[in-house]
């Protein structure tokens, strides 16, 4: 279930998340409430990426692929209309690691580290237990 995360210091995203094709998974403005307890501390918008499960990591980037192929002008109007402090796809996995499996590796492909590279757009890789 890989989500593309972009944030701005001082833009909201609210107008423009009413107004793209894009997939939008949540969009909260600077000082919202993300729980009762805590504040979004930017302007934040997510898209959803994929809806590839934790263990299926290479679905996911897949998956990231077309979305950035798809959507390469929709993003480059975003990035080039708001002041963006960060943006990243953000892959959630499944730990492989038990007695048996001692290190795990992700393989991420030139063509998705070429598409993010492009954009501005980090890659940030989640293993949980």
């Amino acid at each position: 279930m890989c989500v593309l995360k972009v944030y701005s210091d001082t833009d909201s995203f609210k107008e423009y998340a009413n107004n793209t094709d894009m997939p939008v998974s949540s969009c909260l403005d600077k000082a919202e409430a993300i729980t009762p307890r805590q504040l979004c501390e930017k302007h934040r918008i997510v898209f959803n990426v994929s809806d590839r499960e934790w263990n299926e990591f290479n679905e996911q980037v897949n998956d990231a692929i077309s979305f950035l192929e798809k959507y390469n002008t929709e993003l480059k109007k975003l990035f080039s209309t708001h002041s963006i402090s960060d943006a990243y796809l953000d892959f959630p996995l499944r730990s492989k690691l038990d007695g048996n499996i001692a290190v795990q590796n992700e393989y991420i492909p030139r063509e998705l580290t070429k598409l993010t590279g492009k954009l501005n757009i980090g890659i940030c890789m989640a293993v949980y237990a």
